[in-house]
């Protein structure tokens, strides 16, 4: 987001366009995500991202009513309750697909997805550059913290980097970012 709170250059939303958008009727908003739907499906070849979770359930309700055929897509990592797997699974037009990799691998091979995956991300990013840019986010003192704050201050997880402690933010790369990569690369190999 710009940090300039009432541009709009690059096509960006500000703060204020949110606060806006935010105080629409309920309508509206309905409105503007089926029009949001339809550009979509009239640009790129479409499918729902679709966890059995809450949110999820409501998008993939609207944009079968854009689009009746709309495959959801479902990746299945183990980690899921049963309920909410047999839920998603429950539902018409469902690709399920699986990672190459179990939790357990992920975490072995790569490490632990600690805080948020932001802060897992910038821990192993400083691990393998210790010198660079993101290693001096975790100082205090750093230009870094004086020009941003404490908000984007990493030095709270400096233990964190420090430690021992295997982190890292591949996590969701591998076990939903990549199976659904490796779908659209087959669908396309097929064409």
């Amino acid at each position: 987001m710009n940090d300039d709170k009432n541009s709009n250059s690059s096509n960006k939303f500000t703060v204020a366009d949110l606060k806006q958008f935010q105080a629409l009727p309920l309508d509206i908003k309905v409105r503007m995500t089926y029009l949001r739907i339809r550009w979509w499906l009239n640009e790129f070849d479409g499918y729902v991202s679709f966890s059995g979770g809450k949110d999820s359930t409501v998008l993939l309700h609207i944009a079968r009513q854009v689009d009746p055929d709309i495959p959801a897509v479902f990746v299945d990592t183990g980690l899921e309750y049963p309920e909410v797997r047999e839920f998603a699974l429950s539902q018409e037009n469902v690709i399920r697909l699986r990672p190459e990799m179990n939790f357990r691998k992920v975490i072995e091979t790569y490490g632990y997805p600690l805080i948020s995956k932001e802060v897992s991300q910038k821990i192993y990013t400083a691990r393998r550059c210790p010198s660079g840019v993101c290693a001096g986010r975790f100082d205090p003192n750093s230009e870094h913290a004086q020009k941003y704050g404490n908000r984007y201050s990493m030095a709270k997880w400096k233990w964190l980097k420090d430690s021992d402690i295997p982190i890292s933010h591949m996590c969701c790369n591998i076990m939903k970012k990549n199976p659904a990569k490796n779908m659209k690369k087959n669908q396309e190999e097929r064409q």
